[in-house]
């Protein structure tokens, strides 16, 4: 009978602690030290095609917080001059699983905005996504950009 008792105790123990509380279908939600930083802009594909970027293009950068804040800056030449063209802050997830950073800000024009930046990838010195612009599903645009 203990014999019974002890394999009974046995088993019980190994079924609670062999369950994971883990399900393979959610979506994890991570933080990814080499993420943090800021990134400047290096290369800048639309439709597969190389974009000339100007010195003022490359002034733009994409900056990852420990706080899962973004802020990102776009400049541009407008009568010779490099303006701010774009400026977006606000916060981020990322997802290794997927390889997907989802950026949630609000836009002054067109209110909160949701952005999806796909195939993420990033090495030291290098961060690279792409992004589906228009919602068609298709990645329109492919970035690349080198830690400051």
């Amino acid at each position: 009978m203990k014999t019974k008792k002890s394999i009974i105790t046995t088993l019980s123990f190994l079924i609670i602690f062999s369950c994971s509380s883990s399900n393979d279908d959610e979506t994890t939600t991570e933080t990814q030290p080499n993420l943090f930083n800021k990134w400047s802009l290096t290369v800048w594909k639309l439709n597969n095609v190389n974009q000339t970027l100007t010195s003022c293009d490359k002034q733009g950068y994409i900056q990852f917080n420990t706080n899962g804040t973004f802020e990102r800056k776009d400049y541009n030449f407008s009568n010779g001059n490099c303006i701010l063209e774009g400026e977006d802050n606000g916060k981020y997830t990322y997802n290794s699983s997927n390889h997907k950073i989802t950026l949630n800000f609000v836009d002054n024009t067109d209110g909160p905005q949701t952005e999806i930046l796909n195939n993420v990838e990033f090495t030291t010195p290098k961060l690279n996504y792409s992004w589906d612009e228009d919602g068609n599903g298709t990645d329109e645009h492919y970035l690349e950009y080198t830690k400051n």
